[in-house]
């Protein structure tokens, strides 16, 4: 619980949500449900815990392709494009540095508005929040 504390503790610090009542939204507005995504990393030796990253994700499983959306984009570079960028290095005699960055996707510019109304997001199952309320 304290992994989903610090997740949505960023969020809010860093000005990502704004709570709404649901009833104050409009008939063009669009509510998706929420959840936590754990990422899980153990010892190799031990299969003990080491590392659990949680992140916030919407279930975008209930968008609907020209209504919520014209394009979809993920910003992970594939594992090839990561290979050819080390060989170049190594050839090059250059040093190459690795970022790890939490909450990466909040650094992108906020789409107020999305093709038909506005997007908010339901608290997800189990986070406590009063009802009715959507961010």
């Amino acid at each position: 619980m304290a992994s989903e504390d610090k997740e949505m503790t960023g969020l809010w610090a860093r000005g990502c949500f704004k709570k709404w009542h649901r009833n104050d939204l409009l008939k063009t507005d669009r509510v998706f449900g929420s959840r936590f995504h754990c990422n899980i990393k153990r010892d190799a030796a031990t299969g003990l815990i080491t590392n659990c990253k949680v992140r916030l994700v919407v279930l975008g499983n209930r968008m609907e392709e020209e209504i919520d959306y014209e394009d979809s984009f993920s910003p992970v570079p594939h594992a090839v494009a990561s290979r050819i960028i080390m060989s170049i290095a190594a050839a090059a005699d250059m040093e190459l540095h690795c970022v790890d960055l939490s909450q990466a996707f909040i650094q992108a510019d906020k789409i107020e508005e999305g093709m038909n109304g506005s997007f908010f997001i339901m608290p997800p199952v189990g986070y406590n929040e009063e009802p009715g309320v959507v961010y």
